[in-house]
């Protein structure tokens, strides 16, 4: 049970390290549409993480420490960035779609004043996903699938959620390396334009994929539950091994900073600048020092 404990804390710290840079870095910058969804992003990733984790170390623990209403709080909290950190992901796939498919409509889709308009939003929908749990007065969150018609609605929104980002990346593969054009490009400036767009896409299809693996046994741990009666499934069974789909959406939370940031020109200069600025600010002073007799 230790260990079990201590690979939450891992993951973690790792993803923590990764947001927390993200944040970092991003609020040192002014600010486009993209970063404004990156660093959203990465606060609901950090939030879920941070809920997640506290909320398996707290059967750990003696009960002076913890109580129901304070579990409670921590899945619902927990539930409500895990489910607006795939809104995120969402808006972040269309905009990249928009840019390399649609890039005539994209400034004007994806202004900032519209990008924060649609965070605002997601955030409202995700915590009317969230409400119907909150009736539910239980611990912890499998004792807390009991509303049938709210898990099939989580079901089908994570199944759509998974379908959506397939068929974007599909779209935006075929559009980058399947579509042929009459006019090839020959000026620099369009080949790097094509350039950062197969990055962009090798991006969304490493989200996608990441997506596909780290959430598909949750999904299908949330059908067995449902539809265990139907299908006769023993839950005792489903309960044993429930740890690991929740700690793979966990490991997805960290992954995401580094696959949207990690991977972008950008992100990886601020991140030098971040990491040298010390030693270049060191640098003059100690030749000087040497120069000194």
């Amino acid at each position: 049970m230790v260990f079990h404990v201590a690979i939450f804390w891992i993951v973690f710290a790792f993803g923590l390290i990764g947001n927390s840079l993200v944040i970092f870095i991003i609020s040192k910058k002014q600010r486009t549409s993209t970063d404004h969804l990156m660093l959203n992003l990465a606060v609901a990733d950090l939030m879920y993480g941070a809920m997640l984790t506290c909320l398996r170390l707290l059967p750990e623990l003696p009960p002076l420490f913890w109580s129901c209403p304070l579990s409670s709080t921590l899945n619902d909290t927990a539930g409500l960035a895990f489910v607006e950190s795939i809104f995120t992901m969402l808006i972040l796939s269309v905009e990249r779609y928009f840019a390399v498919c649609r890039p005539y409509s994209f400034k004007k889709c994806f202004s900032k004043r519209n990008v924060k308009l649609m965070v605002l939003l997601s955030w409202f929908l995700s915590l009317l996903i969230i409400v119907p749990v909150n009736s539910v007065q239980q611990c912890f969150l499998l004792s807390r699938i009991n509303s049938k018609l709210h898990s099939v609605v989580l079901l089908v929104f994570s199944m759509v959620t998974l379908v959506f980002l397939v068929i974007l990346s599909t779209k935006i593969y075929v559009s980058l390396w399947c579509k042929q054009t009459a006019i090839q490009p020959t000026a620099f400036r369009e080949i790097e334009e094509r350039k950062k767009k197969k990055k962009v896409t090798l991006c969304v299809l490493a989200v996608t994929l990441t997506y596909i693996l780290c959430s598909l046994p949750l999904v299908i741990l949330y059908a067995l539950i449902v539809f265990s009666v139907t299908l006769g499934v023993d839950l005792s069974l489903v309960y044993d091994f429930y740890e690991i789909p929740v700690l793979l959406t966990l490991v997805n939370s960290a992954l995401d900073p580094y696959l949207f940031c990690f991977q972008s020109k950008e992100m990886t200069k601020l991140l030098k600048k971040l990491f040298l600025c010390k030693k270049e600010d060191q640098a003059p002073q100690h030749a000087l020092e040497q120069q000194l007799p």
